[in-house]
């Protein structure tokens, strides 16, 4: 029996979804329409040290105030296509319980969102050389809280397997209170948050969304040492975002 690359399907030139599920069609869209509205104009953001994200290669981004329903982590994304230098595009990672449903995972696997499996973080950071941004439930991200929710975090364990940099963000200027975030009764007493964080079902909420400001300013990254203690290196990486 032979066995081969050139035996395996051809891929088609249109081909409008890539490896992990996203449209390039509908990414553009919402790029070019949403996202776009939201950056420029709703959140006016600005991204600090875009500089300190590097130029190539994989990286994981960690942001606060990224929680389930916020929008920063694709204030963030869109941050990178407009600032940064090499205008990088970036995967937004979301928690596996979101992605659980069946036709919303769908809808959020179409406009880009990957479940934070450690295997495909891993492979999306060290062989595919992306960048993949998480966001941290928290606004304050120094607490005993924010530690132990990052050390449950396998996107965070898969850079430091990786040996990618771990590149802290800090949002200044979102804040629940004056972004409020409809949440929807689910069977099985789960809620599922419509805001504009959700790409699919964002213009459902948008007018929910208040106007602001948003900065967005890149820390000093860190880069964990591949031949030191694995358990030692996310430590490490986790008080370098805490």
């Amino acid at each position: 029996m032979t066995r081969g690359p050139e035996h395996l399907p051809v891929v088609e030139a249109d081909r409008d979804l890539d490896d992990w599920g996203r449209s390039e069609r509908l990414s553009r869209t919402l790029d070019r329409t949403l996202w776009d509205a939201a950056f420029k104009y709703w959140y006016r953001a600005r991204l600090e040290q875009p500089r300190r994200i590097p130029a190539t290669g994989g990286a994981l981004l960690v942001v606060n105030g990224g929680g389930p329903g916020s929008p920063v982590t694709a204030l963030l994304a869109k941050a990178l296509r407009e600032k940064h230098p090499q205008r990088r595009d970036a995967r937004l990672c979301a928690d596996p319980e979101l992605l659980d449903h069946p036709g919303f995972a769908v809808a959020l696997k179409r406009a880009g969102v990957v479940a934070a499996h450690a295997d495909d973080v891993r492979r999306l950071l060290a062989d595919e050389d992306e960048l993949v941004v998480i966001g941290v439930r928290t606004d304050r991200l120094h607490d005993d809280a924010a530690e132990a929710d990052l050390a449950r975090r396998s996107a965070l364990r898969a850079a430091v397997d990786a040996a990618v940099p771990v590149v802290p963000v800090v949002a200044r200027g979102m804040d629940d209170e004056t972004h409020p975030v409809v949440r929807l009764p689910l069977p099985g007493g789960r809620r599922l948050p419509l805001g504009l964080g959700v790409p699919p079902v964002g213009p459902l909420s948008v007018a929910a969304l208040l106007p602001g400001a948003v900065d967005l300013r890149v820390l000093a990254p860190i880069v964990p040492d591949p031949r030191g203690d694995e358990r030692a290196e996310t430590e490490r990486a986790i008080r370098s975002v805490s």
